[in-house]
């Protein structure tokens, strides 16, 4: 999670400020509960089983979850929105919410019961 923190805000370059932190750790935090709920849809049986999920997340999908992370940094003030324009500038999203196409690549896992 450290190195994710770091790449993040390499990511935010001259934005970043230390008091940051913890709004960048939730991000990330958050970019990890969503790969892992791609990686297992029908949820988790118990709680030591979230926290492996979410461990095999950090390491398949480190990259998915730096996009992830990255992509909601840039719509900081512009959650739900799925498009805009501004001084002749037009900036349009897929929809309110993390695309689609960040979560190709992620094999998800069922269990027989």
């Amino acid at each position: 999670m450290e190195e994710l923190l770091r790449q993040l805000i390499e990511y935010a370059g001259d934005d970043y400020c230390p008091e940051q932190d913890s709004f960048l750790l939730m991000l990330i935090s958050d970019a990890i509960d969503e790969v892992s709920l791609e990686m297992y849809p029908y949820g988790f049986s118990s709680d030591k089983e979230e926290e492996s999920v979410k461990q095999k997340a950090i390491k398949r999908y480190k990259s998915n979850i730096r996009k992830i992370a990255q992509y909601h940094y840039d719509k900081q003030g512009r959650e739900g929105v799925t498009g805009w324009s501004e001084s002749g500038t037009s900036v349009s999203y897929d929809s309110s919410d993390t695309p689609s196409s960040y979560l190709r690549g992620i094999v998800p896992t069922a269990k027989i019961v």
